[in-house]
């Protein structure tokens, strides 16, 4: 299989809302979907494509020079653990490092919400190199217990 990294990029909501869609585990509230794909339209986006489709996505925030977010990222269920995400948030943060961000941030479930999806999610950043930084349930509510993580790049 190969496929392509392609970004940043804007304008890509649309192109990137049938991975939203195919992941009802992590985006299963329609309300958000819309908001992501807003959000994606306006930010910066790095996409994995196949041919012609996106078959994974990383948005970002930049919320200071130095300091950048993970906002959305996706990947179709037929290609997670095939090195996408990897190979995404590589160039992602590649791209930050030569724009000056020094520090990296996504927020996720916390642990102490035991939803086995975000448990592989929670996974995946630390194997990136993210750390946890603070659970704040607040946030989200009670029930959804956000959790950030960091990272220095």
């Amino acid at each position: 299989m190969q496929y392509i990294i392609t970004g940043p990029q804007f304008g890509l909501g649309k192109e990137c809302e049938h991975v939203l869609r195919s992941l009802p585990d992590w985006f299963g509230i329609e309300e958000f979907i819309v908001k992501y794909v807003k959000e994606i339209h306006d930010h910066p986006t790095f996409t994995a494509k196949i041919t012609d489709e996106v078959v994974g996505f990383v948005t970002i925030k930049q919320h200071f020079p130095t300091a950048a977010e993970l906002y959305v990222l996706g990947i179709l269920p037929h290609y997670h653990r095939m090195g996408i995400g990897h190979d995404m948030l590589g160039n992602v943060e590649y791209y930050l490092r030569t724009h000056g961000t020094k520090f990296l941030q996504v927020k996720t479930l916390g642990p102490s919400n035991n939803d086995v999806s975000y448990q592989k999610t929670r996974h995946f950043y630390h194997s990136m190199g993210f750390s946890p930084l603070e659970e704040i349930k607040e946030l989200w509510g009670h029930e959804n217990p956000c959790l950030i993580m960091i990272k220095h790049l």
